[in-house]
Formats: structure tokens, sequence, C-alpha cells
């Protein structure tokens, strides 16, 4: 029982992080794009930020080949994101 929450004060605590510095991303993307929808931008900033944890633990747990190309893919999902936040091409 003690793990389980200490589990769920840990994802407690990631969760709280990355919305800080989800906020932070989205922040930084309004003054680039100061017209874009905010809720959109401040939901692609949190997503930009839970997904690059991710990814990163995801990286180091396979081999570095395949890890290499999914930092990669994951570097050419969010550019294309932060160059247009508005979800237009």
């Amino acid at each position: 029982m003690t793990g389980m929450q200490a589990d769920k004060q840990l994802m407690a605590l990631q969760l709280a992080e990355s919305r800080t510095c989800g906020e932070m991303l989205a922040s930084a993307m309004r003054r680039v794009h100061p017209k874009a929808n905010r809720r959109r931008m401040d939901e692609s900033a949190f997503l930009i930020w839970e997904l690059g944890e991710a990814t990163v633990r995801l990286a180091i747990s396979v081999p570095p080949k395949e890890g290499r190309a999914l930092v990669e893919t994951f570097k050419r999902l969010t550019v294309r994101e932060l160059e247009d936040p508005s979800g237009r091409e």
C-alpha cells in the first residue's frame, strides 16, 4: 500500500512540475504567436512537455539507434507545432 501511495505522490509531483514547465513554454509561445488561441497553445505546450519527457524515457530504454530516431521524430513533430500553433499548414 505504501508503494502505491508513494507512486501516486510522485506522479502528482511530476504532473505539477510538468504543468509549471508547460506554462513557461506556453508563455514563450505566446510571445512568438500573440494572436494564437490561448487555450490551444496552453494544451499544446503542456502536451509537448509531457511527450518530451516520455520520449526521453523511451529513448533510453531502447537500442541507441532507435532512441535517436525517436528523439528526432519528437523534435520534428514539436517544431511543427511551435511554428504554427494554430494547426494551419
